[in-house]
C-alpha cells in the first residue's frame, strides 16, 4: 500500500526542499503518493470560472528553476515514488480542506517552516488550514535563504542541510 502525503508548495525550488528532506530522512519500503499542494483563491467573475483549468494555472504559476528541480528530484528518488503531482486548493475553509485530505486518502502532511513566496495575487498560505485539520502534520526547518550558494537555487536541491521540527 502507497502512503499518500501533502507538500504545500509555492513554485519556489525551496518548497521542494521539503520534498526532498521527507524523501531522505523518512526512508520507507512503501513508495509515496506525494501532493504538491497550492492554495490559490478562484475569482468571482463567471467568465474567469469558465474559463479556468486548473493544469494552464498551475503551469502559469511555475518558473523554469522550479520545473527542472521537480525533475531532478523526480528522478532522483525515483524508486520512492509512486507519483508525484501538483494541484491546487481552492477551498475557503477547514472544513473543504479536510475533506480535500479525505477523497485524496492523505495520511500526512509535512510542511515548511519558512513564510511562503506568492507570485500570484490569488495565492494564499494553506498554513491556517493545517494546523486545524484532523491530518497530522510535521513541520520541517529549512535553511535561510542567504546560506545559498551564488551558483542558484537549483543546486540547493542537493546541497542543504535541513531538520525535522
Amino acid at each position: 500500500m502507497k502512503k499518500t502525503i501533502v507538500i504545500p508548495t509555492d513554485f519556489t525550488v525551496q518548497s521542494l526542499n521539503v520534498l526532498k528532506t521527507v524523501l531522505n530522512q523518512y526512508p520507507s519500503d512503501e513508495k509515496y503518493n506525494i501532493i504538491l499542494l497550492h492554495g490559490f483563491s478562484l475569482s468571482d467573475s463567471i467568465r474567469d470560472l469558465l474559463f479556468f483549468s486548473k493544469p494552464s494555472q498551475i503551469h502559469s504559476l511555475m518558473n523554469s528553476e522550479f520545473e527542472e528541480a521537480y525533475e531532478v528530484i523526480r528522478n532522483k528518488f525515483d524508486s520512492q515514488i509512486g507519483s508525484l503531482k501538483i494541484d491546487l486548493f481552492t477551498g475557503y475553509n477547514v472544513s473543504a480542506f479536510n475533506t480535500y485530505l479525505e477523497v485524496n486518502g492523505v495520511e500526512h502532511i509535512f510542511a515548511s517552516d519558512r513564510k511562503p513566496e506568492f507570485g500570484h495575487k490569488n495565492s494564499f498560505d494553506l498554513s491556517r488550514f493545517i494546523h486545524k485539520c484532523r491530518i497530522d502534520a510535521t513541520i520541517i526547518e529549512s535553511v535561510s535563504k542567504s546560506s545559498v550558494s551564488e551558483r542558484g537555487e537549483i543546486t540547493e536541491v542537493f546541497l542543504n542541510q535541513v531538520s525535522v521540527g
